[in-house]
């Protein structure tokens, strides 16, 4: 049961905030780029499921990277840019 309640609070953490407006885990590309715009760079990848795409974006002092799967955000990472872009 912990695993699980644990497993709801990560998924429900997987979001990343542009401007005023959020991004999720489930969110459709089409939604990303109302919010986001269009990526600062974008690489494909085939996996055993499909393809994959990482959109990559650079805003504000931070790194923002979503993987985009069958049209929707399968998982995204928002850390600080080491690159300090």
């Amino acid at each position: 049961m912990l695993a699980s309640l644990l497993l709801s609070f990560t998924a429900a953490a997987q979001s990343a905030r542009f401007g005023s407006r959020m991004v999720s885990v489930g969110d459709t590309a089409d939604h990303v780029r109302e919010v986001a715009g269009a990526p600062d760079n974008v690489a494909s990848e085939p996996t055993d499921t499909g393809p994959r795409e990482e959109w990559t974006y650079r805003r504000r002092g931070r790194l923002i990277q979503l993987w985009i799967a069958d049209g929707k955000v399968v998982h995204l990472s928002d850390r600080k840019d080491e690159a300090g872009k």
